[in-house]
């Protein structure tokens, strides 16, 4: 697989990933900020990070796992599936219940002792979540990238029906099956137009799984990479849950990185607790715009991985480094054009928030960096993944949560909501630097730093410009396509040898 296949299969998974999360952006973000108070909001941007935390804490990186050991020749491909799942499915009913058992005690610890609906329909969203992320993982590394579209897509438009169902006609209704609409409850709906979809998403993916390994269990798999005559085992989960632990660590990290800036505002900005909420609700406001770019991170990672992956195959010392340089350096040359657009059409792009969230976008600038460093540092950590030092991934996402955490309390007395968002900017290029560093010395590829940062360079330029002399739609779309031009003046001669590099033959790749 060349850097060509690695785009088809980034815009493959874009549509499971980007227009999911766009149509959510679209459709969700401008009713949710409007029919909320910023309080309300700022509730679910703390549940958030309570539910990404737990749902990386109980995956345990299960899925990476299939990815590391499934794509090898001395395992069976089925068999780590089911021992991964086993393990998740496991984790889940013990924490889970427990969870349930416990909601009035557990709602009382995060705060919220007067609505233990809160964690019940949480804990449903993320045993669902959690119990799909192998079989999602699967399809992935069996590219089936339609089959992985169709399940999210149909779950995100479940999730959007509901959403304006539970929102917006039953208040007008009054009732809906029997039951009155309770104003006070709003989270909770909203909770569950997340976990309702989940359940049914892992439905169709536990059918699919039984369909396709219990009750055709002779058939071979359509990858070839996958279909193993000479093994029909997996590791012992100890060595799987070695490899994953570390990952688990930096997983956890990441979650807390990227959304602790509404729980760090809740707990240590000073104010009462409604003041807080209030500007809890405007930061999260703020992570609404900034995730335009964590959609491209986040489906040019799901591509990027088990591609990864696959390039690198058994014998690291044959793996061709220049496609990862390459797929570093488009993701590059993208992230800052989206980082620059952004900024550049924030007048018209902030509509899509409530007028009275809007308070907060003072923070954008830092997101977007922060979000763009993000994905600079997933491209370097491939180095500790391919070559099983996953303790520096955990060791660099330590790092990295220590100076988001240490930065964002410290300085929000002073800086406030800036204090957070800075943090996550310094946390981002701290963690970048690091896996930077592990993959020289270990796993040595010559990434194009100097391009990126003149990439940087340029575009801050360009956007700093267009902020300060040009306010006209017109113009903005004129500066960005200047902005464009530029940068493919500068990588004309890349961009050519990228589009002209021969194939290769071997169909593992």
């Amino acid at each position: 697989m060349s850097l060509k296949k690695l785009g088809g299969e980034t815009i493959i998974y874009g549509l499971a990933n980007i227009l999911p999360r766009l149509l959510t952006f679209v459709l969700v973000t401008p009713f949710l900020t409007r029919a909320m108070v910023s309080e309300d909001y700022g509730v679910v941007g703390v549940l958030f990070m309570y539910i990404g935390l737990l749902t990386a804490l109980l995956v345990f990186r299960m899925d990476t796992v299939v990815f590391r050991f499934a794509s090898r020749a001395e395992h069976d491909a089925r068999a780590v599936f089911v021992r991964a799942q086993t393990f998740v499915v496991a984790v889940v009913i013990v924490v889970v219940g427990l969870g349930l058992l416990l909601s009035n005690q557990v709602a009382d610890w995060i705060h919220y002792p007067d609505r233990p609906s809160y964690v019940v329909v949480f804990l449903l969203a993320v045993a669902f979540d959690c119990l799909s992320a192998v079989p999602l993982a699967r399809l992935r590394l069996e590219r089936r990238a339609w089959l992985f579209v169709a399940v999210n897509l149909g779950a995100t438009l479940l999730s959007l029906a509901l959403l304006y169902l539970l929102l917006d006609f039953w208040p007008d209704w009054g009732t809906l099956l029997g039951l009155v609409y309770d104003p006070n409850y709003q989270v909770t709906y909203y909770l569950a137009t997340i976990a309702i979809p989940a359940a049914l998403r892992y439905l169709v993916l536990l059918l699919d799984g039984l369909y396709r390994y219990r009750l055709r269990p002779a058939k071979r798999l359509g990858n070839e990479l996958l279909a193993k005559d000479n093994a029909g085992h997996a590791p012992v989960l100890r060595r799987m849950l070695i490899y994953s632990a570390p990952l688990t660590l930096v997983g956890v990290a990441g979650i807390f990185n990227a959304l602790s800036g509404p729980y760090i505002i809740q707990e240590f900005m000073g104010g009462t607790t409604t003041e807080n909420l209030y500007w809890s609700g405007q930061f999260s406001a703020a992570l609404k715009l900034a995730v335009i770019l964590n959609l491209f991170v986040t489906a040019f990672n799901y591509a990027a991985e088990p591609f990864f992956f696959r390039q690198a195959g058994n014998d690291l010392d044959k793996a061709d480094k220049q496609i990862f340089a390459d797929a570093t350096r488009a993701y590059a040359l993208v992230g800052v054009l989206a980082c620059a657009g952004i900024m550049i059409f924030l007048p018209w792009l902030k509509v899509f928030i409530g007028d009275d969230l809007q308070e907060g976008l003072v923070v954008l600038p830092f997101l977007l960096a922060g979000n763009f460093c993000f994905g600079l540092y997933s491209n370097f950590s491939i180095a500790y993944k391919l070559t099983d030092k996953t303790y520096l991934g955990g060791a660099i996402a330590l790092a990295g949560s220590l100076v988001c955490a240490g930065v964002g309390i410290f300085f929000i007395g002073a800086y406030g909501i800036i204090a957070p968002a800075a943090a996550m900017f310094a946390c981002y290029l701290l963690m970048c630097a690091l896996a930077w560093g592990v993959t020289w010395r270990y796993f040595p590829v010559a990434y194009p730093i100097g391009r990126i940062v003149v990439y940087v360079m340029v575009s801050c330029a360009v956007v700093y410009g267009a902020l300060s002399q040009v306010q006209g739609f017109v113009g903005r779309i004129a500066v960005f396509l200047g902005l464009l031009a530029i940068l493919g003046w500068l990588e004309k001669n890349w961009l050519r040898s990228v589009l002209r590099r021969k194939q290769p033959t071997n169909p593992a790749q």
